[in-house]
Order: structure tokens, then C-alpha cells, then sequence
């Protein structure tokens, strides 16, 4: 109900509506204290990043680099999350805490996400971490923070509303989908945290597009990749060996039932082929929940392992046909969806 109100109260100034003053100001009053109170409470959890990489001593061509951004704890004992364009292809991280320069571990990378885990190391050190939000709470208008380092400055906030929740970027898939919020960031900020009123961690911050977009990966989505990272050293990414596709039907219709997710190309000697799919089935569930839109698809998908077994339904030749599915394993040699050029918002 808070963030709720507040987002009101922030279109209602953009937009110049008339209030009443007294209970204006006193709602802003409310709103300036809520910013400021999840600022505080989360700030000692963000950390700089700092990401080096050593020119090798027989490669004159290559030059040293060094790249800033952010991260936040998710653990006490010093996970990092940040995003993979900060780390890039570093071999050595530290990051900047309480006025103390600690050293990194680099744990691994997810570059189909852009998320990287980092090991913060102290003796007998228990770092704060940010409380992360559990089933998702957020929709288009809520209001956001984004919380880091701009340029060589103190950590800041920067408050927007989520504008989308997008699977794309224009011809451009992501694995997965992504909050999209008008969050003007600056260089070093990329890799924070992105937070909901309460002050709970609703996505990391992967990329930015022009001046006021930012994209986040949902906490869900990053709590999975980097629990296989952790576990594992890598992603585990789900195969199924299917070619999707949704269209927009040219009938009066809801908004429920005016697209359909199609199979457009059954991949041969894949998990897919093995169910059963046939070209042209439409995908009308997944479990008890119904698909839509693309997003429907690739999200539940996405927040499975090999081996996970999937129940869809499908229209085939106009009856519904159950097909039980088997999670294959992902490799760099199976196609993969075109994926959005990362725009890191680090410093060099």
C-alpha cells in the first residue's frame, strides 16, 4: 500500500496535478523519509567493485585494464552479486567497504545473463546482506531504487518506476525476462541492486539503454544462476530443442486470448523431439499455468535444471494433447536466442 502511494504521489507531481497542500506535503515529507530510510538501511551492503586485468608479458598488443562498478552482499559469509560486464575479463577484484579495501575471489561468470559472483575474503568477518524479495512483488509503476557508486563518488540512490516488464529488446531476446525501469544511471553504478519501497532486492542491474533505462535480471532468476555458480562453478541453463514464436490473432479478443505461442520448428534428436512436439502445436500450459505471450515460455523454462520434467499442454489438429517433457542440458553448441549487446554501466 506504501509503495503504492508513493508512486501516486510521484506521477502526480510529474504529471502537475493539483493537491491539496497541506496533505501533499506531508505525503512528500513521507515519501523523502521512505527513500532515505531504505538508502540507510541498505547502504552498507553495497559495495565498489574494482575489477583489474595485467597485460600478459608476451602480449605487447594488450594494455591493462580497469573497470569500477557495484555489487551488494547476498550472504553473510561475502557472496557478491554484480554484473558481468564489471568483472569483464578481469584476473583480479577487490572491492571497497567501510574504508576498508578487501580482496575478491572471482567464483564465476553467467554471460547469457551478465551476472558474476564475487567471494569477498575477511577473517572471521560477517558481512550484511540484503534482504531479497520471494515471490515477485512488482509491477509496471512501482516505484524503484537503484542503489551505487557513480563516477568516483559516494554511493547514491536513484529512484524511477518500472516502465516494463520486457523479454525483448527490440529484435533481441533475453533468456529470460527483465524489469525495465526509467532509472538514469552513471557510469559505476551498473551491477547495484535494484529495490522495491520495502527495501528488498527485486533485480540486479545488467545493463542500461540510452539515458533513463535500465534493465534488470529478476532476483529470482539471479538466485538461481548463482546458486549453480556457487554449487558448480557454472550456469546450469535448461535445453529443450524447440523453436517458439507468438502471434497477435486478428480477431476481437481479451487481452487473454489475443496471442498465441506457436511452435515454429521441432529440433531434431533434442529433449523436444523426444516429447513429442510436432510444428505448428500451440502451447496453451505449462503445469496449471496458461501461456500467452513468449515470456510465458521462456520464464518457466528458465528457472529449471536438466532433468526437471516439464508437463505442457499443447492444440494439436484442434484437441489438447498433454506432452511431458525432459530438461536437457545446455551446451555452446545448441542454438541459442539472440542475445541483447550488453551496455555495462561500469567505469574504466
Amino acid at each position: 500500500m506504501k509503495s503504492a502511494l508513493i508512486s501516486s504521489l510521484l506521477v502526480g507531481l510529474i504529471l502537475g496535478l493539483t493537491v491539496v497542500h497541506g496533505e501533499s506535503s506531508n505525503a512528500l515529507e513521507s515519501v523523502d523519509r521512505d527513500v532515505k530510510t531504505v538508502f540507510n538501511n541498505s547502504r552498507q551492503a553495497v559495495v565498489k567493485i574494482h575489477a583489474h586485468r595485467q597485460s600478459a608479458d608476451n602480449d605487447l598488443a594488450s594494455t591493462p585494464s580497469h573497470r569500477v562498478g557495484t555489487g551488494f552482499f547476498v550472504s553473510n559469509d561475502g557472496l557478491v552479486l554484480t554484473a558481468g560486464t564489471v568483472i569483464g575479463d578481469a584476473d583480479t577484484c577487490w572491492v571497497e567497504w567501510q574504508d576498508e579495501k578487501l580482496p575478491a575471489h572471482i567464483v564465476g561468470r553467467c554471460p547469457r545473463v551478465n551476472l558474476a559472483v564475487l567471494k569477498v575474503q575477511k577473517r572471521d568477518a560477517e558481512f550484511p546482506a540484503l534482504k531479497t524479495c520471494g515471490a515477485p512483488d512488482y509491477a509496471v509503476g512501482s516505484l524503484v531504487i537503484a542503489l551505487g557508486y557513480p563516477y568516483d563518488l559516494p554511493a547514491a540512490p536513484v529512484v524511477g518506476f518500472i516502465q516494463g516488464i520486457d523479454i525483448r529488446r527490440g529484435d533481441r531476446l533475453f533468456p529470460t525476462s527483465h524489469i525495465r525501469a526509467n532509472c538514469r544511471l552513471n557510469p559505476g553504478q551498473g551491477g547495484g541492486p535494484l529495490l522495491n519501497a520495502k527495501g528488498e532486492v527485486i533485480g540486479v542491474i545488467v545493463a542500461a539503454h540510452m539515458d533513463d533505462q535500465a534493465y534488470a535480471l529478476p532476483i529470482c532468476a539471479a538466485k538461481k544462476v548463482y546458486k549453480d555458480i556457487v554449487a558448480t562453478g557454472q550456469a546450469q541453463h535448461p535445453w529443450v530443442g524447440l523453436e517458439v514464436s507468438e502471434r497477435e490473432l486478428d480477431v476481437e479478443s481479451t487481452p487473454l486470448n489475443r496471442w498465441q505461442v506457436y511452435v515454429r520448428q521441432v529440433i531434431s534428436n533434442t529433449p523436444a523431439a523426444q516429447a513429442g512436439f510436432q510444428d505448428r502445436d500451440l502451447i496453451v500450459r505449462i503445469g496449471t499455468n496458461s501461456v500467452h505471450r513468449l515470456a510465458d515460455v521462456l520464464d518457466s523454462v528458465f528457472l529449471h535444471h536438466a532433468g526437471d520434467q516439464l508437463d505442457f499442454t499443447v492444440v494439436r489438429r484442434g484437441k489438447e494433447e498433454p506432452v511431458a517433457l525432459t530438461l536437457g542440458g545446455r551446451s555452446d553448441s545448441n542454438p541459442d536466442p539472440a542475445r541483447p549487446a550488453w551496455v555495462p554501466v561500469s567505469k574504466d
